[in-house]
């Protein structure tokens, strides 16, 4: 479920194998996460990537599935201030951008600092 804007903080993506996906697939399967960060309602598309472009190009809709069952166990132990500031300081290949359009979200530009008790 797409909750707020689809964001995402890796670029890259290896154009064979999006086209052998889009060429050989009909369903392509996308792990996002919905996560209020910084006041704002956002979808972290978490895995799945290639599989989203390659949907993209084959012109079929991906299907969202949740967050991966490691990333739950790992979420299931911190409070959602922790997962807020793991998010915005944790980045794959780039900061976070819009799928939709590529522009960057300056909202989440800068580190996140989680003070402890």
């Amino acid at each position: 479920m797409i909750l707020g804007k689809l964001i995402s903080s890796q670029r890259y993506l290896d154009r064979k194998k999006v086209v052998d996906k889009a060429l050989r697939f009909k369903m392509f399967r996308v792990s996002v996460y919905p996560v209020v960060l910084r006041g704002v309602q956002y979808t972290v598309l978490m895995d799945g990537h290639h599989n989203f472009a390659a949907a993209k190009l084959a012109e079929v809709e991906p299907v969202y599935i949740g967050t991966p069952k490691k990333l739950v166990k790992i979420f299931s132990k911190m409070t959602d201030r922790e997962i807020e500031v793991m998010l915005i300081n944790n980045l794959t290949d780039c900061d976070y951008y819009f799928v939709d359009t590529g522009e960057v979200v300056e909202h989440l530009l800068m580190p996140e600092y989680h003070k402890c008790n």
